[in-house]
């Protein structure tokens, strides 16, 4: 007889105090390294964990985040509006530098099809690099 269907006991070990409710008995639980997918088990505080795990007002929790989920959107927009404003505003001005528009598209193609044989075209700004910045500002 398979033991698949069967639900297995909780283990359980004495460790260090609990911060929160000063308890030792800890309670093993099996976690997946979303990176590797590697299976590990760690121990929670079985007191605690038991608590937590059906507080309706957990803020970790899946319903919790999916009821306020305008909540969360208008907090992560202010709190990330500063903090990454100069990157974004970088990050947009060098796409438009490297923007090129119909008007420009077909001389381009011209230029190059006129390119004569062992020559090639060559950028006075790179399009892509290291040194793009340097190059820029110099």
């Amino acid at each position: 007889m398979s033991n698949l269907n069967q639900k297995q006991q909780p283990e359980y070990k004495e460790g260090k105090l609990c911060k929160n409710c000063n308890t030792t008995t800890k309670l093993a639980v099996r976690r997946k390294n979303p990176l590797s997918a590697e299976a590990y088990k760690t121990y929670r505080c079985v007191h605690c964990y038991r608590n937590n795990r059906n507080r309706p007002n957990n803020k970790n929790g899946l319903e919790w985040q999916r009821k306020h989920r305008e909540h969360l959107r208008a907090y992560q927009r202010e709190y990330y509006k500063d903090k990454y404003q100069y990157r974004n505003h970088l990050n947009t001005k060098r796409l438009k530098e490297r923007m090129v528009y119909k008007n420009e598209k077909d001389a381009i193609t011209e230029f190059y099809k006129n390119c004569p044989k062992g020559y090639h075209v060559d950028h006075i700004v790179p399009l892509n690099g290291k040194l793009i910045w340097i190059s820029l500002f110099v």
